[in-house]
């Protein structure tokens, strides 16, 4: 079980986010992290990869945090990836994060946190490009999805969409949003199809968000056959969603 993080690699803040998403500086490094990769495949029978979330999050509800929290699964810059049959588990922040990746297929995979794990997003494909993910459970504290391309002038300054996504036979339950896009879409995003979609004991089913000043652009979003049972709503489209680089969730907290 994970005790002590004061020594734990930090890497750089995202370009597109500016700063670690938390708290300004670098960010804690994800358990599994790979940079400029290629043709990668991350496979088993079913086996479990466990983020011993719990210190994390303890961490974050006593504003102890010093850093952004890891990712379970971060891939930066790399195309031709494969994940499948894998379990993740208590994910100390987002569960599985491409970022500026390409050509990446994700299936066969069962994402668990606590419905009150913070901020433990399932799937996060953020500022990246033929990306199709299917055939997966979900259970999770946050969104089970959620597609992203940066963060306020940073994201658009960088410039770089999610664009061609494909989301189909998806089950999950959280007590946000099950298929979520932002609320960080700076960069922009387009040609969404998401289909046969089960959704049990939702916050909201599907949620469409962003936040004034974020900038970028959503289009061409197609959802059809979403099943949703004990939904507290269907879909909500919100342009008051999010934080900015200059105030985000923690520092609110600590000025509560």
């Amino acid at each position: 079980m994970i005790q002590d993080t004061s020594n734990w690699l930090l890497v750089d803040p995202l370009p597109s986010y500016g700063r670690g998403r938390e708290i300004p500086g670098g960010r804690y490094a994800s358990f599994i992290l790979g940079n400029g990769v290629h043709d990668v495949v991350i496979t088993d029978e079913n086996g479990t990869i466990d983020g011993q979330g719990v210190v994390w999050w303890d961490m974050w509800r006593g504003k102890t945090l010093q850093h952004t929290r890891p990712h379970l699964l971060e891939l930066m810059y790399s195309k031709q990836i494969l994940i499948s049959n894998v379990i993740f588990k208590d994910s100390p922040f987002w569960n599985i994060h491409p970022v500026y990746c390409s050509n990446v297929v994700i299936k066969y995979v069962t994402i668990l946190a606590p419905t009150d794990s913070p901020n433990t997003d399932g799937i996060d494909p953020d500022s990246s490009s033929n990306v199709c993910i299917e055939d997966s459970y979900t259970s999770t504290g946050d969104d089970l999805i959620a597609i992203k391309s940066g963060w306020d002038e940073y994201g658009i300054a960088f410039g770089r969409p999610s664009w061609v996504i494909t989301i189909r036979r998806i089950t999950g339950s959280s007590p946000f949003s099950g298929i979520a896009i932002g609320s960080e879409t700076s960069g922009g995003v387009q040609n969404i199809r998401v289909e046969h979609v089960t959704l049990y004991n939702m916050g909201v089913g599907v949620h469409i968000k962003t936040d004034v000043g974020r900038g970028g652009y959503i289009r061409n979003v197609t959802m059809s056959n979403i099943y949703m049972e004990n939904a507290r709503k269907g879909i909500k489209i919100a342009g008051d969603v999010g934080d900015h680089p200059t105030t985000t969730t923690i520092q609110r907290q600590f000025q509560k």
